[in-house]
């Protein structure tokens, strides 16, 4: 896989993953993403966990919109809120994206733990950090 094949596919493989969230799909993560161990609860599988997310998610979205009376959203996949993506030597990238509603960007972020899996496929590693 060539550098630009390596961005080109983890780029499409965060817009699937922004998206799923924007949609609400929080089940489709498991398809799309490994969890990142540092909040999940021992025993937890990882459908769980993006279940798990999305309650969380969808609480913290609820709570400012209560607090500013207005509507919060994550926003559908937008290339410039995705940082830079490089391919290191040893296969693996690491990028974070920043979802936005309407525009703006929210109080937390997306980190996303590339890697290239022989040769051929890329797995990806969710953590969000707020």
């Amino acid at each position: 896989m060539t550098e630009q094949e390596f961005i080109t596919s983890a780029t499409d493989l965060t817009k699937q993953i922004v998206d799923a969230i924007a949609d609400k799909e929080y089940a489709k993560l498991a398809t799309l993403a490994q969890v990142d161990s540092s909040w999940t609860k021992e025993g937890q599988t990882k459908e769980e966990a993006f279940a798990s997310f999305g309650e969380w998610l969808d609480g913290q979205l609820a709570m400012w919109e209560e607090d500013e009376e207005r509507t919060f959203v994550v926003d559908h996949f937008d290339e410039s809120c995705l940082e830079e993506i490089v391919l290191e030597e040893d296969n693996t990238s690491f990028a974070t994206y920043n979802p936005t509603n309407a525009g703006e960007e929210l109080d937390f972020w997306f980190e996303l733990q590339y890697r290239i899996e022989d040769s051929e496929h890329i797995a990806v590693t969710f953590n969000v950090n707020i």
